[in-house]
């Protein structure tokens, strides 16, 4: 109950006065130094106590700091104990296990402070060493939990804000070279840094920023190439944004503490200004103070950079600063000994390497000592980067005289590994070693379309050949002619043949034919063979592959480090084997129905520790979804055990609950467990945000059709999209050649110049048109500037062509969105895979193909396979809201499809008789049959909407989406741009979602899930966009909740009491405080008090009101934690939402102690954020509505006229109303408020006469709407204003809708019609269901089968209603109306609401009620139609009932009929309980609470009479409202004085004024209207009297 009584309970709001500012050390924590060698020592002592051989140099805590703390043994030091833990746990208790973790929780935090913290100088260790510390870390808690079950704390603090620090210095370091990265969109684009060995330091070369000399001009050079730039990927520059947005804070954080600018803060915030304007994100700009930029990265480097080099102490990215600065020496400098020096050093480092790598040889294991041997293989890799940079030649011929291409005299040879380490390296079967040697390559050939598509065109050409010489078949006149097969082209079938898929071919015929196409056949072997790394035998003149290319293929297939598969031999050991591309089954999670029913689970549930979903207790049990149709059903036993398991796993759970942008796949491949076939399971996670993909772990398949975890992989591997796409490319002979040609830059690679011999144009993407003429170099010119001899050699291939075939122009293999263009065609979209598999089965059906032929087909459309399913943007592979994924699904379908083609003919060939001995086909699933569900879907729409659906009743597949339903292709647009507005704060003001709140917006998707979401083959998928913590949703849901609270505070329901959260709806005097943290603490301390007792019945409603807003809570609470974590304070209104929570938290467990359904939600609930309570949490509390009131002109105008006012219209009036009680005695004031009160009488009433004269409702239910809430917050208006008068009556009067009899009508007949269209909608699809005549019109069927169906009409058009059988019927209806029927259905029932809140309790329709109540609980479609309202909508009865209810459990008062209850009796048996010695003081409190609440109800209900009964009959109840008053008063006689003083408030009185306004306005009252015929409910209020 409310714990007001009768005192005024409206909200007080703090009005605008000084206010704390947020500076940047608020909410930081202090980094406490961690003593890093007495944790070390705790751990090595432990495990020399277990009797655990820690490596064999490690004697003494020194020697860790001699020999493991640096760069280099770091990282293979933790690893290794990390491993000797898992090998040795079961030897450690748990307190033991536990405090080992803090140990290195503790070493961890010690290393952050050292690094961030400049007086350490000679710190050896850098953040990428932290970093892997910290993964460490929480694979130990992992391990943990996995295997004991037992969950570790960890705490992990910031770095330090020190902007001297090694940290930031190389930090910024980071952020520079990512940013090149992104603007250049090569991996080569690198800062360099050169010594000042007048200063013995390092720095950042400015001229390697923005390519000038002079720092500050090369810094606004690098600015505006970031602001001109139009291809930078928004999501790398969030990655980016994080880093910089790290150092910012650091140099605010200093500029803040120390009065002055750090070095090089200057840059940092003008890199921070341009990424936020790139980003949308301008109201993060910080000012720009001029600072020293003197972009030192280390300030003792000492004299001598080899040395640097050689150093284990310095970190991988400053040594590619280096060798970068290097390269610039040489290519630059005009200081002949500079150069000279800088090629001394480039020696020097490669007999360096030749030491090191002797030294790595001799290792046993490369596995133990493998991040020295990464770090070996970087400093290889960028060597050569160097080495091949130095050696570009350049063929212009105007430069060929060039004195400063002194470079190309003076080539040097690149370091070659030993094919002892090659050999070694490659049989270590580990992911690191493996991913950084695929990465020694830096000029690998980039993945691009000009690369895939060449790669389709030599595999198409090899189909089509034997031996270099085309098939070929009879034609209908016996000549011979090449062969041709029907193909599916823009659904026609069409006949084709090779001619009309090489442009070169298309006019040739004969002996010039067929010489073309052998020329082409050899050099697709040519492009092919050099995939591989291969060597020509000068002994017997033949070319060897290393190795055979199938078992390279498997080797990089990145599938095989993700998914790690294994075999179980006959002796029980393991065996890990490689996998082919095409080995395994995808299904890319879509957010179907059994996609969504996951997710959703995984969201919901918290801890648990069961294996089996069948073991869940049934409550958990409950949030699996039970809506999946029957064709989903058959995987669901597999996505409830993936689940299961994905919750207990750690990693796996917080990446579905804090990542943004996360999609999954699952991905099977079959393994054997010694004669058996296991079908495994693996849960694929891919994080867009990132750029991540993580194998969760995988299942194994039981017989009885349970699932368990894997042995092996009960938890995977995470790799970044970068590491996937380096693991997936065939490197091993890839190199390419940069020289210059005609001022321009080429690549040399031998059969790089394919396309451009096939006759293929090129299209960039900003549609330059290039012919093989501009994109390669003719032979007759440039024949010689590669070498032929080679090729010749090696496969016997002349370059004899056209063009040479080993050059092309360096940008279009490096630019990965273009089109390949022929004469005719648009060949992205020729089905070349189907006509290639189409080639193959005419050359197998006929003889024409090899064993050998196969095999190589095989493995190269593997290859293609294997770069279609990875690429370093996008991953993996897998659902993605953007325009890209639908054309990578399909090319990866296409590539299955050949796959599973060539598979057969093996098969048929092996004449394999069981599944173990054929090969298997695979698919890639995503799209569940979405052509056929859609076309039903519109179908069944189509009886609703013919005039906009046009779909044919035989219609069976899609063509043309605007040939079956208007707007079909843009209505999906129009949603997604709608979810993302309306969850993005950029848009928060946006005139599109200015009417749009929660409840519109999941009707629309709901409405066209069903017809839309299905169809992602050709539109895509409604956006599950995630809100930030400014977006328009996360302000709706915060006034949502603060409204509902407000609400619980007027139990009595005054029109006095009844204002929320009040807002500045005049942004030119703005009277209140923005920052509403004073209302909050007032809300929320009042929250925790509030009194939930009374009758069993109360306390149930309670219940089920404060869960409601528990679950919205809980909803926009997860947004500000996603947002929050790990940010250095806390955003804006994060104080809100979570002193709300705890305060909920509070009230729910002192009042519900033991209530499961309240325990469950606070088991769940998590009370920390970034290491605080969060109910101490601090923030700003900043909510307005100026994204409205500042965007709509005039807001009074807004207000009054225009219906997508309507969700606003209730705060405007609001305002005014709190503003009644600032002016209240202010005659002046007063009469200002007066004259808006009567413009606004006027305005509605205008409304009203233009509503009452509109020919038809159709099109105006909107104007409907927003007419009731005008009118419902005029009369709220009138009513406190008659509250706050003393004696003068008023000169307007309240407008109830029930007087007005054409508007009344009007309006019902909306609602009605509403109701009727979707009852008749249901009726004719379900006849047998509702036994009605399907050929008569509904109306008819209810005027002459319901005696008591009441009509309304609009103009001349007229409808029936049901009156007593609704709330049955509407039950039924609802359960077989689909979601176009129910949004109707919605729209009708939200009016009926809004009409009966309207009305005078005393008048209200119980009935109705009890239909409106039912049907909001009955579908979530529906569970808004109450405006997401938690008052109570009843009668005056039940009012009363509840109140007295709720008085007699209190007093406990046995024996009493509530329906013939008395007050003199109620009161007779109060004054006796209150009577007897030392009375229970709470409950005495709480009989005086409901009995002033009760005063309170009657008085607000005599408020509203006022002015609409005749003068007799209002005086009768005001006389009855003041001698029960009197009554209540004495039956308290012998309670408390304080409980005496609540009934004898003045608040409670009924003022002479309601007496004299109602004398004003009787006689003028409509005798027709509703009040006066049924006078007696007026009366009715005090019958208990």
């Amino acid at each position: 109950m409310n714990n007001q009584g009768a005192s005024n309970c409206r909200i007080v709001q703090r009005k605008r006065g000084n206010k704390l500012i947020n500076c940047p050390c608020n909410n930081f924590k202090i980094n406490k130094p961690c003593d890093i060698k007495d944790n070390l020592n705790q751990i090595l002592e432990k495990f020399t106590e277990k009797n655990i051989n820690l490596k064999d140099t490690l004697n003494n805590i020194d020697d860790y700091y001699e020999k493991f703390e640096n760069n280099e043994n770091f990282n293979d030091f933790w690893n290794s104990i990390f491993d000797l833990y898992k090998e040795n746990c079961n030897k450690f208790n748990e307190e033991e296990r536990e405090q080992i973790v803090n140990n290195i929780n503790e070493i961890l935090n010690g290393y952050k402070g050292m690094i961030s913290d400049s007086n350490n100088k000679n710190t050896k260790v850098n953040e990428n060493n932290v970093l892997n510390l910290t993964k460490i870390l929480y694979d130990f808690a992992d391990f943990n939990r996995n295997e004991f079950n037992e969950i570790n704390d960890i705490n992990i603090v910031n770095y330090n804000k020190d902007s001297k620090s090694k940290y930031f210095k190389e930090k910024l370091l980071k952020v520079l070279n990512k940013l090149k990265k992104i603007l250049k969109k090569s991996k080569e684009q690198k800062i360099s840094a050169k010594n000042n060995k007048e200063n013995s330091d390092l720095r950042i070369d400015s001229k390697s920023i923005g390519d000038s000399e002079n720092t500050e001009e090369s810094i606004d050079n690098l600015i505006n190439e970031i602001k001109n730039s139009e291809i930078l990927d928004k999501n790398e520059l969030k990655n980016v944004a994080d880093d910089v947005k790290e150092l910012q804070n650091i140099n605010d954080y200093e500029l803040y503490t120390k009065g002055e600018p750090s070095d090089n803060s200057e840059l940092v915030s003008k890199i921070t200004n341009e990424i936020n304007n790139k980003l949308g994100n301008e109201e993060n700009n910080v000012k720009v103070i001029p600072s020293e930029n003197n972009l030192i990265i280390n300030e003792d480097i000492g004299n001598s950079l080899v040395d640097a080099l050689k150093s284990n102490d310095v970190s991988d990215e400053v040594k590619e600063a280096i060798l970068k600065g290097f390269e610039d020496n040489i290519k630059n400098s005009i200081d002949e000994s500079l150069v000279e020096e800088t090629f001394n050093n480039i020696n020097e480092l490669k007999e360096f390497v030749k030491v090191k790598e002797e030294e790595i040889n001799n290792y046993n294991s490369l596995k133990s000592q493998k991040h020295k041997i990464i770090k070996f293989l970087k400093l290889v890799k960028n060597l050569n980067s160097l080495i091949n940079n130095i050696n570009v030649k350049d063929y212009s011929s105007s430069n060929n005289n060039n004195n400063n291409n002194n470079n190309n005299n003076n080539n040097i040879e690149k370091v070659k590994l030993s094919k002892e380490l090659i050999n070694r390296i490659e049989s270590s079967s580990d992911k690191d070693l493996t991913l950084t040697f695929n990465d020694l390559n830096i000029n690998s050939l980039k993945n691009t379309n000009y690369n895939e598509f060449s790669d389709k065109i030599a595999f198409v050409i090899l189909t089509a050949g034997e031996n270099g010489r085309l098939i070929k078949k009879s034609d209908a006149n016996g000549n011979l002619v090449p062969v041709s097969v029907t193909v599916l082209v823009d659904g026609e079938e069409k006949q084709l043949n090779i001619k009309d898929i090489i442009p070169s071919l298309k006019n040739l015929e004969g002996e010039e034919l067929d010489n073309k196409f052998s020329q082409l056949y050899d050099i697709a072997i040519v492009k092919y063979a050099e995939q591989f790394r291969n060597f020509y035998d000068e002994n017997n003149g033949e070319t060897y592959f290393d190795k055979d290319p199938m078992d390279i293929v498997k080797g990089n297939n990145a599938m095989t480090h993700i998914l790690n598969p294994y075999n179980i031999l006959e002796d029980g050991n393991y065996k890990n084997y490689d996998i082919t591309p095409d080995d395994v089954y995808f299904h890319l999670a879509t957010n179907d129905y059994l996609d969504h029913a996951f997710t959703s689970f995984i969201n919901s549930v918290g801890n648990i520790d069961v294996d089996k979903f069948n073991e869940l207790p049934e409550d958990i049990k409950s949030y699996w979804s039970s809506n999946i149709p029957e064709e989903f059903s058959k995987d669901e036993d597999l996505y409830k055990a993936m689940a299961i398991h994905c919750i207990k796993n750690t990693r796996c759970h917080n990446y579905f609950r804090k990542t943004e942008k996360l999609s999954f796949n699952v991905v099977s491949h079959i393994s054997q467990d010694k004669d058996n076939i296991v079908i495994n399971h693996s849960l694929i996670i891919n994080d867009d945000e990132n750029k991540r993909t993580f194998n969760a772990f995988t299942l194994n398949e039981l017989e009885n059709g349970e699932y368990k975890l894997d042995d092996v992989n009960g938890s995977g591997s995470e790799f970044s999209y970068e590491e996937l796409d380096i693991l997936n490319s065939n490197n091993n002979n890839n190199e390419m050649k940069k020289i210059k040609a005609k001022n321009k830059e080429y690549i040399e690679k031998y059969s790089i110049g394919f396309l451009a011999e096939c006759g293929y144009d090129i299209e960039k993407t900003d549609g330059t048109l290039l012919t093989p003429d501009d994109y390669a170099l003719s032979n007759e010119e440039f024949n010689d500037i590669s070498d032929n001899e080679i090729i010749e050699k090696k496969y016997g291939v002349k370059n004899n062509g056209k063009y040479n075939m080993n050059v092309v122009r360096s940008d279009i293999v490096s630019h990965e969105k273009m089109k390949i263009k022929s004469e005719n065609n648009d060949m992205n979209d020729a089905p070349v895979k189907d006509f290639a598999l189409k080639l193959i089965t005419y050359r197998h059906e006929n003889g024409k193909l090899d064993d050998y032929d196969l095999d190589l087909l095989n493995t190269y459309s593997n290859i293609i396979l294997g770069k279609e399913l990875y690429n370093e943007k996008e991953g993996m592979i897998h659902y993605t809201d953007d325009n890209e994924y639908q054309s990578r699904y399909n090319n990866v379908r296409e590539s299955l499809n050949l796959q599973n083609g060539i598979k057969d003919i093996k098969n048929e060939r092996s004449r394999c008789t069981e599944s173990r001995t054929c090969l298997t086909k695979t698919y890639i699933t995503g799209n569940f049959d979405v052509e056929k569900k859609l076309i039903s879907s519109l179908q069944n729409l189509k009886k609703y909407d013919s005039e906009n659906i046009k779909v044919k009743d035989e219609e069976t597949s899609i063509s043309s989406p605007g040939e079956l339903c208007d707007g079909a292709e843009t209505l999906l647009n129009v949603i997604n741009g709608l979810n993302y507005r309306y969850m993005n704060s950029n848009y928060k003001s946006h005139e599109s979602i200015r009417d749009l709140d929660m409840n519109k917006l999941n009707n629309i998707n709901k409405l066209y899930n069903q017809m839309l979401k299905q169809h992602v083959e050709k539109h895509g998928e409604i956006v599950d966009s995630k809100a930030d913590t400014e977006s328009k949703f996360v302000t709706d849901k915060l006034d949502e909740i603060l409204k509902n609270i407000t609400q619980l505070f007027n139990d009595d329901d005054q029109d006095l009491s009844n204002i929320n959260i009040v807002y500045n709806m005049d942004l030119s005097d703005k009277k209140l405080d923005d920052d509403k943290t004073y209302e909050i603490e007032y809300i929320t301390n009042k929250l925790k008090e509030l009194d939930v007792s009374g009758s069993e019945e109360t306390r149930q409603e309670y219940k089920e009101k404060l869960l409601d807003i528990y679950d919205k809570v809980s909803e926009v609470e997860e947004v500000f934690d996603r947002n929050n974590n790990g940010g250095e304070g806390f955003l804006n209104n994060s104080q809100t939402i979570y002193s709300v929570k705890e305060a909920l938290n509070t009230l729910l467990k002192s009042n519900y102690p033991i209530d499961e359904d309240i325990n469950e939600r606070l088991n769940r609930y998590k009370d920390t954020i970034n290491g605080f309570k969060k109910s101490e949490v601090k923030s700003s509390n900043v909510l307005t509505m100026d994204h409205i009131v500042g965007k709509v002109g005039n807001v009074y105008e807004f207000i009054m006229t225009d219906p997508k006012s309507t969700m606003y219209v209730k705060k405007y009036f609001d305002a005014l109303k709190d503003n009644m009680f600032e002016i209240n005695g202010n005659e002046v004031e007063e009469e200002l408020m007066m004259e808006k009160i009567r413009d606004i009488n006027r305005i509605i009433n205008e409304k009203i006469e233009k509503f009452k004269k509109l020919d038809e409702s159709k099109g105006h239910f909107e104007e409907g709407a927003h007419l009731i809430e005008l009118i419902s917050g005029y009369n709220e208006l009138i009513s406190t204003k008659l509250i706050l008068s003393e004696e003068k009556a008023l000169d307007v009067n309240y407008i109830y809708i029930p007087n007005d009899i054409e508007l009344y009508r009007r309006l019902m007949y909306m609602s009605t019609s509403k109701y009727n269209k979707v009852v008749e909608g249901v009726m004719r699809n379900n006849p047998d269901d509702f036994r009605v005549d399907v050929n008569r019109p509904i109306q008819e069927h209810i005027r002459t089968n319901n005696k008591d169906a009441q009509s309304y009409t609009f103009n001349k058009n007229t409808v029936y209603k049901i009156i007593n059988s609704r709330s049955e019927a509407s039950r039924k209806i609802i359960e077989k109306a689909t979601p176009s029927q129910l949004s109707d259905l919605n729209t009708g029932y939200r009016m009926d609401y809004k009409l009966m809140d309207h009305t005078l309790p005393s008048y209200r329709d119980a009935d109705k009620i009890k239909e409106i109540n039912e049907v909001s609980k009955s579908n979530k479609m529906l569970s808004d139609i109450k405006n997401n309202d938690i008052k109570y909508l009843e009668t005056h009865e039940q009012r009363e009932d509840r109140y007295v209810n709720n008085i007699i459990s209190r007093g406990n008062l046995k024996n009493i009929n509530i329906k013939k209850l008395k007050y003199s009796t109620l009161f007779s048996k109060l004054s006796n309980l209150l009577s007897k010695n030392n009375p229970n003081k709470e409950q005495v409190s709480g009989i005086t609470k409901d009995l002033g609440n009760m005063c309170m109800n009657k008085k607000n209900e005599v408020v509203k009479l006022s002015g609409n009964v005749p003068e007799s009959v209002f005086i009768e109840i005001y006389n009855d409202y003041n001698n029960l008053k009197s009554k209540v008063s004495i039956s308290l006689k012998n309670a408390p004085e304080t409980s005496i003083s609540i009934i004898n408030n003045s608040n409670l009185n009924v003022k002479i004024s309601l007496v004299n306004h109602n004398k004003s306005f009787s006689n003028k009252i409509n005798t027709k209207s509703d009040v006066i015929k049924n006078i007696s409910k007026a009366k009715g209020i005090f019958s208990r009297a």
